[in-house]
Protein backbone atom coordinates (compact mmCIF):
# COMPACT_ATOMS: atom_id res chain seq x y z
CA UNK A 1 0.00 0.00 0.00
CA UNK A 2 3.01 1.96 0.74
CA UNK A 3 3.70 2.31 -3.49
CA UNK A 4 0.36 3.41 -3.69
CA UNK A 5 0.44 6.20 -1.29
CA UNK A 6 3.78 7.61 -2.89
CA UNK A 7 2.46 7.72 -6.34
CA UNK A 8 -0.73 9.40 -5.87
CA UNK A 9 1.40 11.59 -3.92
CA UNK A 10 0.97 15.13 -5.33
CA UNK A 11 -1.74 14.26 -7.40
CA UNK A 12 -4.96 15.29 -7.69
CA UNK A 13 -6.87 12.29 -7.22
CA UNK A 14 -9.97 13.63 -5.56
CA UNK A 15 -13.77 12.34 -6.56
CA UNK A 16 -15.33 15.96 -6.91
CA UNK A 17 -18.65 16.63 -8.81
CA UNK A 18 -17.36 16.74 -11.88
CA UNK A 19 -15.54 13.56 -12.23
CA UNK A 20 -18.70 11.57 -10.25
CA UNK A 21 -20.66 12.95 -13.32
CA UNK A 22 -18.24 11.70 -15.85
CA UNK A 23 -18.34 8.18 -14.31
CA UNK A 24 -22.28 8.74 -14.55
CA UNK A 25 -22.19 9.47 -17.93
CA UNK A 26 -20.15 6.99 -18.86
CA UNK A 27 -22.08 4.54 -17.03
CA UNK A 28 -25.21 5.62 -19.05
CA UNK A 29 -23.22 5.30 -22.39
CA UNK A 30 -22.89 1.73 -21.75
CA UNK A 31 -26.41 1.15 -20.44
CA UNK A 32 -27.44 2.31 -23.68
CA UNK A 33 -25.14 0.79 -25.73
CA UNK A 34 -26.42 -2.72 -23.77
CA UNK A 35 -29.77 -2.14 -24.61
CA UNK A 36 -29.81 -1.02 -28.39
CA UNK A 37 -26.49 -3.17 -29.13
CA UNK A 38 -24.52 -0.43 -30.98
CA UNK A 39 -20.97 -0.32 -30.46
CA UNK A 40 -20.62 3.24 -31.03
CA UNK A 41 -21.96 3.76 -27.17
CA UNK A 42 -19.38 1.62 -26.05
CA UNK A 43 -16.45 3.78 -27.88
CA UNK A 44 -18.34 7.21 -26.86
CA UNK A 45 -18.37 5.69 -23.13
CA UNK A 46 -14.36 5.63 -23.30
CA UNK A 47 -14.20 9.12 -23.61
CA UNK A 48 -15.60 10.42 -20.06
CA UNK A 49 -13.53 7.31 -18.54
CA UNK A 50 -10.55 9.23 -20.28
CA UNK A 51 -11.19 12.13 -18.75
CA UNK A 52 -12.02 10.66 -15.13
CA UNK A 53 -8.22 9.18 -15.24
CA UNK A 54 -6.75 11.59 -16.97
CA UNK A 55 -7.90 14.51 -13.98
CA UNK A 56 -7.43 11.68 -11.14
CA UNK A 57 -3.58 11.08 -11.60
CA UNK A 58 -3.19 14.95 -12.74
CA UNK A 59 -0.32 16.40 -11.01
CA UNK A 60 -2.03 19.92 -11.96
CA UNK A 61 -3.95 20.48 -8.59
CA UNK A 62 -5.30 23.85 -9.56
CA UNK A 63 -6.50 23.72 -12.74
CA UNK A 64 -8.52 20.44 -11.86
CA UNK A 65 -10.30 22.43 -8.91
CA UNK A 66 -10.42 25.00 -11.21
CA UNK A 67 -12.41 22.84 -13.91
CA UNK A 68 -14.34 21.52 -11.00
CA UNK A 69 -15.76 25.12 -9.62
CA UNK A 70 -16.47 25.74 -13.36
CA UNK A 71 -18.54 22.84 -13.77
CA UNK A 72 -20.46 23.16 -10.79
CA UNK A 73 -21.33 27.19 -11.41
CA UNK A 74 -22.71 25.46 -15.00
CA UNK A 75 -24.07 22.54 -13.23
CA UNK A 76 -25.02 23.63 -9.77
CA UNK A 77 -28.61 25.75 -10.54
CA UNK A 78 -29.54 21.72 -12.42
CA UNK A 79 -28.70 19.91 -9.66
CA UNK A 80 -30.69 22.44 -7.20
CA UNK A 81 -33.56 22.21 -9.39
CA UNK A 82 -33.70 18.51 -8.94
CA UNK A 83 -33.55 18.67 -5.43
CA UNK A 84 -36.01 21.47 -4.57
CA UNK A 85 -38.40 19.04 -7.02
CA UNK A 86 -37.99 16.14 -5.03
CA UNK A 87 -34.52 14.21 -6.16
CA UNK A 88 -33.15 12.83 -3.11
CA UNK A 89 -32.77 9.51 -2.94
CA UNK A 90 -30.40 8.99 -0.08
CA UNK A 91 -33.32 10.87 1.91
CA UNK A 92 -35.84 7.92 -0.01
CA UNK A 93 -33.27 5.09 0.66
CA UNK A 94 -33.22 6.14 4.58
CA UNK A 95 -36.92 6.04 5.18
CA UNK A 96 -37.05 2.71 3.29
CA UNK A 97 -34.55 1.09 6.11
CA UNK A 98 -36.37 2.77 8.53
CA UNK A 99 -39.82 1.44 7.48
CA UNK A 100 -38.25 -1.66 6.97
CA UNK A 101 -36.40 -2.47 10.54
CA UNK A 102 -39.63 -0.87 11.85
CA UNK A 103 -42.10 -3.01 9.92
CA UNK A 104 -42.59 -5.15 13.26
CA UNK A 105 -43.83 -2.63 15.50
CA UNK A 106 -45.33 0.12 13.45
CA UNK A 107 -47.47 0.49 10.78
CA UNK A 108 -47.04 3.02 8.03
CA UNK A 109 -50.12 4.59 6.13
CA UNK A 110 -51.30 7.63 3.55
CA UNK A 111 -53.87 10.14 5.31
CA UNK A 112 -56.99 10.19 3.01
CA UNK A 113 -56.43 13.91 3.07
CA UNK A 114 -53.47 14.91 2.14
CA UNK A 115 -51.71 11.77 1.16
CA UNK A 116 -48.57 12.30 4.03
CA UNK A 117 -47.40 9.41 5.55
CA UNK A 118 -48.13 8.14 8.85
CA UNK A 119 -46.51 6.14 11.66
CA UNK A 120 -48.35 4.30 13.64
CA UNK A 121 -47.78 1.47 16.67
CA UNK A 122 -48.56 -1.78 16.15
CA UNK A 123 -51.17 -3.82 18.37
CA UNK A 124 -53.24 -1.00 20.00
CA UNK A 125 -56.78 -1.95 18.78
CA UNK A 126 -58.44 0.75 17.09
CA UNK A 127 -56.82 4.33 17.12
CA UNK A 128 -58.52 7.58 16.38
CA UNK A 129 -55.64 9.07 14.08
CA UNK A 130 -55.35 12.88 13.33
CA UNK A 131 -53.38 14.00 10.78
CA UNK A 132 -50.30 16.37 11.70
CA UNK A 133 -50.60 18.06 8.50
CA UNK A 134 -54.29 18.87 7.34
CA UNK A 135 -55.77 17.68 10.75
CA UNK A 136 -58.06 14.83 9.16
CA UNK A 137 -59.02 12.50 11.64
CA UNK A 138 -60.06 8.85 11.23
CA UNK A 139 -59.73 5.38 12.33
CA UNK A 140 -57.71 3.07 11.94
CA UNK A 141 -57.10 -1.04 13.25
CA UNK A 142 -53.82 -1.39 13.77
Amino acid sequence: MNWLHRFMSGRYGVADALSISLIGVMLILNLVGFFTHWQIFYLLSYVPFGLYLYRTFSRDIYRRQEENRKFMEFAGPFWRKLKQNGFQFGQRLRSWRMRFADRKTHLYLKCPGCKQTLRLPRGKGKLKVTCPKCKTVFYKKT
